[in-house]
């Protein structure tokens, strides 16, 4: 399990290193909305935003904890750039 955390009003993330390239998790749990089908849409959403802004490459391990606010979030993808550039500079 990664070590560093960043959280943001939608998300937590916890982020490190590693050797084996890319790695994205996205935990929305049942807390955020019962319906699996409003879960999936924002793993879905996040994992698009992810695979458009990083490099496949780069060896991080991300876990993002979506929070309940990401089912109304409009600004989600410009929260995960920001942490993307964030994370890119401390990881």
């Amino acid at each position: 399990m990664p070590k560093q955390v960043f959280n943001s009003q939608s998300f937590s993330l916890r982020f490190g290193k590693n050797e084996d390239g890319l790695k994205v998790a996205v935990v929305v749990s049942k807390r955020v909305d019962k319906r699996a089908t409003v879960r999936n849409r924002i793993k879905r959403k996040v994992l698009d935003i992810i695979g458009k802004k990083i490099n496949k490459n780069e060896g991080l391990t991300l876990v993002f904890y979506m929070k309940n606010r990401a089912v109304e979030s409009l600004n989600l993808e410009k929260e995960i750039e920001t942490v993307m550039e964030t994370i890119e500079n401390r990881a």
